[in-house]
């Protein structure tokens, strides 16, 4: 009822504020309510806004504290550590007509998929599937896709070994 009169992005914004246990259960049954599925043992931290609600999440996915999140599809089993921003794709935002402002021009929202068993550091950007087993190391920016099993990090990120 509240995305209702809100708009939905404006309602993630304003119940992310709410701070403590409170916080969190009001987070969980709000988008448990408004995505399209939310497993269980799903944790919303204080501070995580959601852009979309066009979202699914799997089991035993635990957010961390200020994580943003666009377009985005979540397996199971994920560990998601603070600061991270999932983007919707690359290429969000236009800016190839040099005639329009960049803020004016369009782009293209794209889903992405993380998928199971997933670990990703903290303040990392994320703008591409990751797969099955993958880890992010911290401070990375996800630009691409890589196999699954592999430790990936830096800017741009790279596979750093697999596992």
């Amino acid at each position: 009822m509240v995305s209702y009169f809100l708009g939905f992005h404006n309602a993630s914004v304003g119940i992310s504020k709410i701070y403590g246990p409170i916080g969190n259960k009001a987070r969980y049954f709000f988008y448990k309510n408004q995505l399209n599925s939310v497993g269980e043992n799903v944790f919303f931290p204080f501070g995580i806004i959601f852009s979309n609600k066009d979202i699914s999440i799997g089991n035993n996915v635990r957010f961390g504290p200020n994580n943003t999140i666009g377009l985005v599809d979540f397996g199971n089993d994920i560990v998601i550590a603070q600061n991270v921003h999932f983007l919707s794709g690359k290429n969000q935002h236009g800016f190839a007509d040099k005639n329009i402002s960049m803020i004016n021009q369009p782009g293209k929202l794209e889903r992405i998929s993380i998928n199971d068993d997933i670990w990703i550091g903290a303040n990392s950007v994320i703008l591409s599937n990751i797969s099955n087993g993958s880890i992010v190391g911290s401070l990375s920016l996800v630009n691409k896709t890589f196999q699954s099993f592999n430790i990936i990090g830096g800017n741009p990120a790279k596979i750093i070994r697999s596992r």
